[in-house]
């Protein structure tokens, strides 16, 4: 960084020569020095440090270019071209004899600085994870300039699940081998690599992390399966007792671990998404409100959001092609009209989950009164089912919890010293006042629309 400061002193010392001079002596500090070398140094002082300040954010500029385009070598080698300037703008001594504004503008690009240090080192850590850089020292051109330097070794972090996707030691390159443990499902299925490169084990880690459960074991004859119906009727808890009945991997995908705001880290994330269920087949792969990712292709549709449906449906068709993978697709959503066509033709088997009807109503008002005081003769058990017409099985759940707060509710200031068993029943009184305030939470007509899909692309 030699050549920096020469740079700076230079120009420094150009500005300093076309100062006007003056016909009075310069004023003096009281140990003798003349005032006009310190206002030259507060001068140079803040030169210096907004030259400092601007050569940064003109190296970290040049880097986030090449994030964009993909290029994570120079991408890192621009990083810690701005982290050497940042280093040396901090370490630039601040003289004594400053005035209050330009001591402001050297704090104020000090603390940016030193804010900028700490996210370009951080951002230099995830690059080299994710691109196999190795420490090494590299020169780094810069407006024809030469700037020597010497980067870090790169830090291993350690897991405690071993990864599916390991990099190979000693090698710059993006390609890896994904290592697949082969179990048998009736019969001795082939270890089998998806093949290509790319999948680097930060998006490996966090697809691992979304996994619920993972044993050996089932074999599917259908690989897609849309689960569609009103919201609160155990859409969700369907797909996760399939995983659980069936001791297969279990992944639950959202729209949020599916999207990044690095451009491509999406189509990464879903090959890897793909590429990991394989290798622990046999597989479950949920994809809840899947209306969210995977709705009808616009023209006037984000381009982010294209890529990212089209790799999905490639990753798709690339599993249904090998009849030995033991990967199922479930999708789970109370807006089926709203899915793409291409995405309805890869989930074959539609199952629509109704709201409840009077026999499940009144067995999960059983089931939510069990263990509770209540006094509810059959005749107003039946009553109340009939009346909760159109509830869904969350519905019914709020409306049993507002109707065991109203005995609590009748004690009013008395709740602090009363025992639990003086507390009175429930009793059929509660749940209608219940039922004033808790109402159902799908309209009619959606419900309707919700039947006419059924019967038009239902498997059911």
């Amino acid at each position: 960084m030699s050549f920096l400061k020469e740079l700076v002193d230079t120009i420094s010392s150009i500005f300093n020569n076309q100062k006007p001079s003056s016909s009075y002596p310069s004023p003096r500090n009281p140990d003798g020095r003349s005032m006009d070398g310190v206002i030259t140094g507060n001068e140079r002082t803040a030169y210096k440090l907004k030259s400092y300040f601007d050569f940064a954010t003109e190296e970290i500029a040049k880097a986030v270019r090449a994030e964009e385009w993909g290029l994570a070598e120079d991408a890192v080698s621009y990083y810690q071209n701005a982290q050497k300037v940042l280093s040396e703008g901090i370490s630039t001594p601040v003289p004594s004899y400053i005035t209050s504004s330009e001591l402001e503008k050297a704090k104020s690009y000090r603390q940016k600085m030193t804010q900028w240090q700490g996210q370009v080192a951080e951002r230099i850590q995830t690059l080299r994870k994710r691109a196999g850089i190795s420490g090494s020292s590299s020169v780094i051109k810069s407006g024809g300039s030469q700037v020597q330097s010497v980067s870090a070794v790169s830090h291993t972090s350690s897991c405690s699940r071993k990864p599916a996707v390991e990099k190979p030691s000693g090698s710059n390159k993006q390609k890896h081998d994904v290592k697949i443990q082969s179990k048998k499902v009736g019969s001795s299925i082939p270890v089998q690599d998806p093949g290509g490169g790319g999948y680097d084990s930060k998006l490996t880690e966090m697809i691992n992390s979304v996994i619920v459960d993972r044993s050996p074991s089932v074999k599917w004859e259908d690989i897609g399966l849309l689960l569609f119906g009103p919201p609160g009727t155990g859409k969700t808890l369907l797909a996760k007792a399939v995983a659980s009945e069936s001791q297969a991997t279990f992944f639950n995908v959202s729209a949020s671990s599916l999207t990044s705001k690095w451009v491509g880290e999406g189509e990464k994330l879903v090959r890897t998404l793909f590429s990991v269920a394989i290798s622990r087949q046999p597989s479950v792969i949920f994809m809840d409100e899947i209306d969210s990712t995977m709705s009808t292709r616009t023209t006037n549709e984000n381009e982010a959001s294209r890529r990212l449906k089209s790799e999905f449906l490639i990753q798709f068709d690339g599993v249904t092609c090998n009849s030995d993978d033991l990967v199922i697709v479930i999708g789970a959503t109370n807006k089926p009209h709203e899915l793409d066509d291409a995405v309805l033709r890869r989930l074959v088997k539609r199952i629509y989950i109704p709201l409840p009807d009077a026999g499940v109503r009144r067995e999960l008002l059983k089931h939510r009164l069990k263990g509770q005081q209540f006094s509810l003769p059959d005749g107003d058990l039946t009553r109340l089912v009939r009346e909760t017409e159109g509830y869904s099985g969350s519905d019914l759940q709020a409306l049993c919890e507002e109707a065991a707060m109203m005995p609590i509710r009748e004690l009013g200031s008395d709740i602090l010293t009363v025992n639990a068993n003086q507390v009175r029943g429930l009793r059929y009184a509660d749940f209608q006042k219940a039922m004033a305030v808790i109402r159902p939470s799908l309209q009619k007509c959606k419900w309707e629309d919700l039947e006419r899909w059924n019967r038009e692309f239902g498997s059911n």
